[in-house]
């Protein structure tokens, strides 16, 4: 019996089985000659590439480039509420065109036959493409520019239920889609909120006050070399191949970590800290250079001008942890508020000093030297430390259960695009 696993209710009928091609007419992309600017100059039809889908998500009604009528070859424009598929280089990837347009020769076209036009919802054609995604990964022929294998593909099943339940299914994802792109926004708009609040709470170059401020708070913030405020603790050189995921007694800080996993501070309940496999070492390193609430550790290695970046420690409990290869630990020689530190070594107001002492070109360094000759800047009053600590806080927790909210939308819908179609 042709059905899905998951159907609405009062669906009962099997669908209806077609192959791509009794249902689609393809039709490829192209380039129109660069080197003929009327095919260019004030151009008006959408001529789409990847790019736009990156840029603007899969349903497309104009595109970053245009071009004008005289580069239409004889076949004419792709017609509105087709679907784009990339077929060549960037595979498995597709795209509904909600107007009359163009695209790439990475693209093939997918129209619906004209006979077919009133059998379907435009929108359950553009979801059921998510299958016929999955089936081009996997069959693409080898040998020069990878290619999905087009003739196969064209006697690949097309199963269709009724218009209304097309209608159904099509109307749930895009509710679901509604929420992911909502989630989306909340998203990009509180990591906006963030970047502007890391230069506007922290005073910049030749400031003595930030831009921005707590009521109550007017001083001016202090201003010290950098080992007025910090030593330097021990560090290990252990690679990953010296540390597991599951078990040990002690746990290392890598540098790849704390540039792409770990936050502003780590919170060893929540975050996962490999341990370092060999016993006897693990505990030789412990008593040489054990780390403790507060303990900021930089990571001095990377592909990029990110080299700098820390972490704080907030929570370590009775673990005992170390720092590892690439990194750069200290110790706050005075107390400050819990974060502070974390925040405003993270931020531009620090982070610009250190873009003139990296040293290295395809791997970027900075070095215990070169971080002597920066200043750190923080106001006396620990009250105000705490609330600029606690704002940050407060940000990264609202951005990461809107994460979270993101990545179970994004689940269910692949769940549902798996079981909703056959």
């Amino acid at each position: 019996m042709a059905e899905p696993i998951i159907r609405f209710r009062n669906n009962h009928s099997d669908w209806d089985r077609f192959v791509i091609d009794d249902v689609f007419e393809l039709r490829n992309g192209y380039t129109p000659s660069k080197n003929v600017n009327q095919y260019w100059e004030n151009g008006v039809i959408p001529w789409f590439r990847m790019e736009d889908i990156r840029a603007n998500g899969g349903i497309l009604s104009d595109s970053i480039q245009h071009i004008t009528p005289q580069a239409v070859k004889g076949g004419g424009l792709f017609v509105p509420y087709s679907i784009i598929l990339a077929t060549t280089a960037t595979i498995g990837v597709h795209a509904m065109v909600i107007a009359d347009s163009l695209a790439n020769q990475r693209f093939t076209n997918f129209s619906i036959r004209k006979s077919l036009i009133d059998k379907y919802d435009s929108y359950f054609i553009y979801y059921a493409f998510y299958k016929i995604d999955e089936w081009s990964l996997k069959n693409t022929n080898s040998g020069g520019l990878l290619s999905v294998d087009i003739k196969g593909l064209l006697k690949q099943p097309f199963l269709t239920p009724s218009k209304t339940e097309q209608q159904q299914i099509a109307s749930y994802f895009k509710s679901l889609d509604v929420l992911i792109q909502s989630v989306t926004k909340k998203i990009a708009s509180l990591k906006q909120l963030k970047s502007a609040s890391l230069i506007s709470m922290f005073p910049q170059a030749g400031e003595t006050k930030p831009r921005v401020r707590f009521k109550g708070f007017e001083e001016v913030w202090k201003t010290v070399p950098f080992d007025i405020v910090f030593r330097y603790l021990k560090s290990n050189t252990l690679s990953r191949a010296d540390l597991n995921e599951t078990l040990g007694s002690a746990r290392n800080i890598h540098y790849g970590d704390i540039l792409i996993k770990f936050g502003t501070l780590i919170d060893i309940r929540k975050d996962d800290l490999p341990y370092i496999t060999n016993h006897f070492l693990a505990n030789q390193l412990t008593n040489n250079c054990k780390l403790q609430k507060g303990d900021i550790i930089f990571a001095d290695a990377a592909e990029d001008s990110t080299v700098g970046k820390c972490t704080e420690i907030a929570f370590i409990g009775e673990e005992k942890v170390v720092a590892g290869l690439h990194t750069i630990p200290c110790r706050t020689l005075f107390e400050f508020s819990e974060g502070y530190l974390g925040f405003y070594l993270n931020s531009p107001s620090y982070h610009n000093q250190l873009l003139p002492l990296m040293q290295g070109t395809k791997i970027s360094s900075i070095s215990k030297s070169a971080l002597l000759n920066t200043s750190i800047s923080f106001p006396s009053n620990i009250a105000e430390q705490c609330q600029i600590a606690s704002f940050f806080c407060s940000l990264d927790t609202q951005i990461s259960l809107e994460t979270q909210r993101l990545d179970k939308f994004k689940q269910i819908k692949s769940a549902c695009l798996d079981k909703m179609f056959v």
